[in-house]
């Protein structure tokens, strides 16, 4: 799915992403009530949207947003990590309030569709950002690396390889899950 290049950042950013799905899990109900309440309202947005532009302006989302953290990353890999972290976060906060409503194993069927495509994408997208990231103080350091042109060019013919492929999926699934909540 994703080339060694990436190997120990995607590593490393699933660490972040997981330590931070536990801190939302934990988070005070004053910001997990805040952050639902944030949720409804980008949900809310999409509400009245036909199928196919519920699913075009999801995607365009989600690629806009998944590029950002890839590009970003060359500003030293900061937005990469702090993206993984936030969404870690966010989810971790919204799993725990689906959990209090419904339970457990049905709050993790609900979260699972992110899980299986959006997190993936945005975790190899934030990993060639970090891993960009990483070249760009290489190359401070006077280290000898490739022209960063030749990187970002192989960063992005990953991303339309493995990352935009997984967010049509996960476009289409979060497209569904809203539809039937309609």
């Amino acid at each position: 799915m994703f080339d060694r290049t990436i190997k120990p950042y995607i590593l490393l950013l699933t660490l972040i992403f997981a330590a931070s799905f536990l801190v939302g899990t934990v988070a005070p109900s004053s910001i997990r009530r805040q952050m639902t309440e944030m949720f409804q309202l980008v949900v809310g947005s999409y509400r009245g949207l036909a199928g196919g532009m519920l699913f075009f302006n999801i995607l365009v989302q989600n690629v806009m947003a998944s590029i950002f953290v890839l590009i970003s990353g060359v500003v030293v890999g900061i937005i990469p990590a702090f993206a993984i972290g936030s969404n870690g976060f966010g989810l971790g906060v919204l799993y725990r309030q689906a959990a209090e409503v419904s339970g457990y194993s049905k709050a993790a069927l609900k979260v699972l569709p992110y899980g299986v495509f959006e997190i993936p994408a945005l975790l190899i997208a934030a990993s060639y950002g970090l891993w960009l990231g990483v070249m760009v103080v290489r190359r401070m350091r006077g280290k000898e690396v490739p022209p960063l042109g030749s990187q970002i060019e192989h960063a992005f013919r990953r991303y339309f390889a493995v990352v935009f492929p997984l967010l049509v999926i996960a476009a289409a699934i979060e497209t569904a899950l809203i539809l039937r909540l309609q």
